[in-house]
C-alpha cells in the first residue's frame, strides 16, 4: 500500500493537494519533524510498503528507520544534515521557498496553489488567497485541535477537485476564521506585554512564553512591527499525560540576522536558517535556554 505523509501546516498541506491531484490516495497523513518516528511505526503497523514524504527533514532515527519500507520519496525543501541515504530512499531536496514548488517541479505541475505555498513559507503573504489559507490552518489547529488532521485531509480531498476560490466561500471556513480572529487579537495583545528581553553577546533576545494555538508568525510579525531584535524565541509547552511530564517546544526566529537552524540542531531540531524548531520531552526554563545558546551567538 502507499501512503502520503506531509507536514501540517500550510505547504505540507498544499504540496499534499499537489501530489494528489496526479497520484489520487485516500492514504493521506500528517506530521513533522519531532513526531515522523511514531509515525513511521503507525504506518509499519499498518502494512504501508511505499511512502511520499513532504515537507518534513530527517532526523538519524527516521532516516534509518525509512529503510524499512520498500521505496520512499522524500521531498523537502528544509536545510539537512549529512546523512547516508537508504537505497530504498529517493530523495528530492532544494532549498527553494517552499516544498509544494519542489513537487511542482519534480512533476511539471502548474498551480496557483504554488505561490500560495510560497508566499506563506517566506513569511511573505501579499494576497488574499495566501492570507485566508495560512488563517484557515491555524484557525483549524486552535478549534480542532484533537482532530484536526482529519480537517486536514478534508482540504487536500477539496482542492484536490476544486479552485481555493470555493473554500473561500465555504461558510464553515469563514466561521472559524472569523472566531480565531477574535480570540487571536486578545492574546497577542496579552502576549505583548509580557515579552522578556535579554542581551546575548549584544545580540537583542526576545523570549514569550506563548500558549497553543497562537501562531508563531503572528508574534514574529507583531513584535517586528514595534521594535528591532535579533532572535525571537517562543516557549510552547504542554502537559505529555503518558509521562506526567512537561514538554517544551521552541521556535526560532530571526530578521534575517541569525542562523536560528544552529540552535535547532544544538537541540535535535531542523528547519531553516531563519526560521526553525525543535521539541523537547522535559521542561526548559527561559533561564537554561539562555545559558544553552550563549556559546552559539
Amino acid at each position: 500500500m502507499e501512503a502520503i505523509v506531509a507536514h501540517s501546516d500550510a505547504d505540507g498541506i498544499i504540496s499534499a493537494v499537489l501530489l494528489n491531484k496526479i497520484k489520487p490516495t485516500n492514504n493521506i497523513y500528517f506530521s513533522s519533524n519531532s513526531y515522523l518516528l511514531k509515525t513511521f511505526c503507525s504506518l509499519i503497523i499498518r502494512g504501508y510498503s511505499t511512502l511520499s514524504i513532504l515537507d518534513i527533514s530527517p532526523n538519524k532515527k527516521t532516516i534509518i528507520l525509512s529503510s524499512v519500507f520498500d521505496k520512499v520519496n522524500w521531498i523537502d525543501h528544509h536545510i539537512w544534515e549529512e546523512f547516508k541515504i537508504p537505497e530504498n530512499v529517493n530523495v528530492f531536496n532544494e532549498q527553494v521557498e517552499s516544498t509544494a514548488k519542489l513537487v511542482s517541479k519534480i512533476f511539471n505541475i502548474n498551480d496557483e496553489l504554488v505561490e500560495i505555498a510560497d508566499e506563506i513559507d517566506t513569511n511573505n503573504v501579499k494576497s488574499e488567497k495566501a492570507d485566508f489559507f495560512r488563517k484557515l490552518i491555524s484557525a483549524i489547529k486552535w478549534k480542532y485541535k484533537n482532530y484536526q488532521i482529519i480537517k486536514f485531509r478534508q482540504i487536500v480531498k477539496y482542492l484536490t477537485a476544486n479552485q481555493i476560490e470555493k473554500l473561500e466561500k465555504n461558510e464553515e471556513c469563514v466561521k472559524v476564521i472569523d472566531e480565531f480572529n477574535f480570540w487571536l487579537k486578545e492574546k497577542i495583545e496579552d502576549l505583548l506585554e509580557r515579552i522578556r528581553i535579554v542581551e546575548v553577546n549584544n545580540k537583542k533576545i526576545i523570549l514569550v512564553e506563548s500558549i497553543n494555538g497562537v501562531p508563531v508568525y503572528e508574534i514574529f510579525n507583531a513584535i517586528k512591527s514595534r521594535e528591532d531584535f535579533d532572535l525571537l524565541t517562543v516557549f510552547y509547552r504542554r502537559i505529555d499525560y503518558r509521562t506526567k511530564k512537561i514538554i517544551t517546544k521552541l521556535e526560532f526566529r530571526s530578521p534575517d540576522k541569525i542562523d536560528v537552524l544552529k540552535i535547532a540542531r544544538v537541540l535535535n531540531g531542523g528547519g531553516h536558517k531563519f526560521a526553525s524548531g525543535c521539541l523537547l520531552d522535559y521542561y526548559l526554563s527561559q533561564e537554561d535556554f539562555v545559558k544553552k545558546i550563549e556559546t552559539l551567538l
